[in-house]
């Protein structure tokens, strides 16, 4: 900042915009510089910090920021609330999420769409719709989000009767036009539920183009329940709108390659290299001794990797004689199966979980950060290292949030 003179509201908008531009490190620098200059933090300043804290998924950062809200006496602020909602659930911890939501002194219709998007993201799509059906009661008017919020919940949790309802009183109740990430959310409902041909009809029925947010969540929808001719078509259009986006290309080949179509998805991969279409590496992350750790599949780089694999190999023993078994048909290239389950264990959310139950305090739980969708057998392998360790674990995807305890999953293996 080159400006010759600087106040709390300089900051305040700086700090706030940054935050809402996903720069969580950077935000934070200029909280901490305000600070050191002098400036005592407003409501506002606090909230913006707050969410840079979200955007890094830091709960250590969060909760001290928590701490320091109330020495200054502005835990009553309604921005601060929500601010901290937000960063309860982005974090992981849905409890403390609740208990802010039920102690705030005022609630907006922000306070109501954070709690039934942190209950959605977490797994609770029937308290997500109770809790939306309570703030119509208390007439609070819904606005275009808190439909959005509304729908991804009842996308997460398969409530398709519900979440076909709630799309269509926007417009019927509340004179609110669904846009194209509404119709998005409730083709994503659609689909996850396998109504494929239920939602390609809404598409088609749409009163404007679908873009590629409509194209996309159908395509995944078709990769999930193998519907590979919607599937093709779907993936057809995405390569029209937006050539560059590799995961387009990832989930056609995917689709492909659990078919057993091998040459179909070889020259989807032949097609990805030719457009230069880099594909985002898998990647996870968790926070040990106020570090982060990042973990990519089968990671060499880490100082730790070889006691890591050693205590995961040990765990797997454990979870095997409790009947876990690698499945490999989430492996989609054609190898031989001991090199598929090799491939399936070394998985980056499966490094960072071992990770954090080697050096995170016994008995607490273990929060995992991943980019990409956590995969089937990762998915049904932490849950047997929640049973053999007795502990929760936690495992944010770039989807929904996955809290996995005493052999079981928050999202009841529908995801």
């Amino acid at each position: 900042m080159e400006m010759p003179e600087r106040n709390l509201l300089t900051w305040t908008v700086i700090i706030s915009g940054l935050a809402q531009n996903r720069s969580g490190e950077e935000g934070l620098k200029m909280f901490n510089e305000m600070r050191l200059e002098g400036f005592e933090p407003c409501d506002y300043a606090f909230a913006g910090a707050i969410t840079c804290a979200s955007v890094l998924g830091s709960l250590k950062i969060g909760r001290q920021l928590h701490t320091l809200v109330v020495r200054s006496g502005h835990d009553s602020s309604l921005s601060v609330g929500n601010a901290l909602i937000t960063m309860y659930a982005r974090c992981g911890v849905i409890q403390d999420a609740d208990r802010l939501f039920l102690t705030m002194p005022y609630l907006d219709e922000v306070s109501w769409n954070a709690m039934v998007a942190a209950l959605g993201q977490h797994g609770h799509g029937t308290q997500a719709v109770e809790l939306f059906d309570i703030m119509l009661r208390e007439d609070i008017v819904p606005d275009r989000i808190s439909f959005l919020t509304v729908l991804s919940a009842c996308s997460h949790a398969g409530l398709v009767k519900e979440g076909k309802k709630y799309f269509k009183l926007m417009s019927a109740d509340y004179n609110i036009t669904p846009g194209e990430d509404h119709y998005a959310r409730l083709i994503d409902l659609l689909c996850r539920a396998g109504k494929i041909t239920e939602a390609k009809d809404t598409i088609d029925a749409m009163p404007y183009s679908p873009g590629a947010p409509i194209w996309e969540a159908l395509l995944a929808g078709c990769r999930t329940h193998n519907n590979i001719d919607v599937g093709t078509e779907a993936a057809e259009k995405l390569f029209e709108l937006t050539p560059q986006h590799d995961g387009t290309y990832i989930l056609l080949s995917n689709m492909f390659s659990a078919a057993g179509w091998w040459d179909k998805a070889a020259e989807v991969r032949k097609l990805m290299k030719e457009r230069g279409v880099k594909k985002e590496p898998a990647c996870s992350w968790i926070e040990v001794e106020s570090k982060v750790h990042v973990f990519l599949a089968d990671d060499a780089e880490h100082p730790e990797v070889k006691s890591i694999y050693v205590y995961l190999e040990e765990l797997v023993m454990k979870m095997r004689k409790l009947g876990y078994v690698a499945d490999t048909k989430h492996v989609l290239h054609d190898m031989e199966q001991e090199h598929k389950e090799y491939a399936v264990s070394v998985h980056s959310e499966k490094i960072a979980v071992a990770y954090g139950l080697m050096r995170l305090p016994t008995g607490g739980a273990v929060r995992v950060f991943k980019n990409l969708r956590i995969c089937g057998d990762c998915h049904n392998a932490i849950k047997f290292m929640s049973r053999v360790v007795g502990r929760e674990i936690v495992v944010r995807d770039g989807k929904r949030f996955h809290h996995f305890k005493d052999g079981g999953c928050s999202c009841g293996d529908y995801w």
